[in-house]
């Protein structure tokens, strides 16, 4: 089934954060007023940050929906300053959702701000959202371009097999090769194809079944990002697959990395990672 892909370009070029930034401790403070209510007029939307930023640098960002804000920040203890959502993180980080006001939403992407530097909008875009559904939402893309992508979560698919696990695979790796790539699982002693020649900023929305882990196992399931038609690994990672769960696989990163001034073989390479959706 072909994605329902929401794309919007946006233009960052001068944004240059100390790597202190990012390992800033701090304390959580959740700015979204109805982020814990249940209501019948709210979406339920994760967040993924995917952004590399210039010369390789990576960059927090926070979500507002008709500037409101819809992602919590943590606020340093030094000096009160917020910094985001990290690159390669997901808001809310654990199998939650956010609560986003249903409709058309006008959203926008701000890279906090910091002891040197004021908040600064990285791109703005528009969400038609539905009330009681699910989404996620990414940001992706390299200096200067960056988009949006989003797709919905169907996670009622769990319900036609409690027995088994429900997986899909996106591909948010900007400079894939034009056929895309290959995503293989190594699962019960085989290591079949799930998913063939998925290019950038697509894959399959919809969810299918592999077979679970019993809970009481902890077996793990090798997950390997491949060039079309080989067995050459692009990367490589793990999950360990519990029957009712669905998770989204996906990959990010640059091929052949981006360095900040490191080499760029061990900087922003390409990583196949996963989150829980239900």
């Amino acid at each position: 089934m072909k994605n329902k892909k929401i794309i919007a370009k946006g233009f960052f070029a001068t944004l240059i954060l100390t790597a202190t930034l990012l390992t800033s401790c701090g304390e959580e403070h959740n700015f979204y007023p109805n982020a814990g209510l249940v209501s019948d007029k709210d979406a339920k939307v994760k967040f993924t940050n995917a952004t590399i930023g210039p010369n390789g640098t990576n960059f927090t960002v926070n979500w507002f929906a008709n500037d409101v804000k819809a992602t919590s920040v943590t606020v340093t203890a030094l000096n009160g300053l917020p910094l985001g959502v990290p690159y390669g993180s997901q808001f809310p980080a654990t199998i939650n959702y956010s609560l986003v006001a249903a409709g058309n939403q006008s959203i926008k992407v701000e890279v906090p701000q910091t002891a040197t530097l004021p908040a600064s909008t990285l791109l703005t875009f528009p969400l038609n959202l539905e009330a009681q559904s699910y989404y996620s939402t990414f940001i992706v893309g390299s200096s200067p371009n960056y988009a949006s992508y989003t797709v919905k979560d169907d996670l009622s698919v769990a319900n036609s097999d409690p027995s088994k696990a429900y997986i899909r695979f996106l591909n948010l790796i900007p400079n894939s090769p034009a056929d895309g790539y290959d995503l293989s699982i190594k699962e019960l002693n085989s290591n079949t194809i799930i998913y063939s020649k998925v290019k950038y900023l697509s894959g399959n929305e919809v969810f299918i079944p592999i077979t679970a882990v019993p809970d009481l196992e902890t077996t793990t399931y090798e997950i390997q990002l491949r060039t079309i038609g080989t067995t050459t690994v692009v990367a490589k990672g793990t999950l360990t697959p519990r029957k009712g769960r669905i998770y989204t696989l996906f990959c990010r990163g640059y091929v052949g990395g981006l360095n900040n001034g490191l080499p760029s073989t061990t900087v922003n390479i390409p990583v196949v990672t996963f989150y829980t959706n239900k």
